[in-house]
């Protein structure tokens, strides 16, 4: 085999990397993305136990206290009532403040899983790109070394030109 055709050879090679490496990372990028919406699949779970977690503090701390008053006699109004209240709204803050802190971890894995399909979608263009940048380079040096013509560049043997 001639150093052309191992030229060719390798320019081929290289170019077959080339892809080989942009569908890697496209796969990459897809397992990432897929991945990003499992999380936000799985923090929207989070929410609704979170809510009813919630909803289950709030019902014992009521029937709690109910119980409590009854049994004592004591109705539940006034201080009682307000302290009631102020339990219950506490328990709304604790909550609400938990579902923004999943909500913003939902728009930060959405944002992850739009940024991980365009790194893919460009991994894609990128190596293709590069391969046929590397093809059309090694068929130019092929060319010039080895290519047909009287007015070739230097050839294996290192001389330039024709002679005359």
């Amino acid at each position: 085999m001639g150093a052309g055709a191992l030229f060719a050879v390798s320019a081929g090679m290289q170019a077959a990397s080339s892809i080989g490496q942009a569908i890697q990372a496209r796969s990459n990028a897809k397992i990432q993305a897929r991945q990003y919406g499992l999380q936000i699949a799985q923090l929207e779970q989070e929410k609704k136990i979170l809510t009813e977690q919630y909803e289950a503090k709030r019902q014992q701390l009521t029937g709690s206290l109910t119980a409590k008053a009854a049994a004592s006699g004591v109705k539940l109004s006034g201080s009682v009532a307000d302290s009631l209240s102020q339990s219950i709204m506490e328990l709304g803050l604790e909550e609400s403040r938990q579902k923004y802190n999943i909500s913003m971890n939902q728009v930060n894995a959405a944002y992850n899983q739009k940024a991980s399909k365009i790194a893919g979608k460009y991994a894609l263009i990128s190596g293709l790109t590069g391969a046929a940048t590397n093809a059309l380079s090694s068929y130019a040096t092929y060319q010039y070394y080895w290519g047909s013509g009287d007015n070739k560049g230097a050839n294996a043997t290192g001389t330039t030109g024709s002679k005359k």
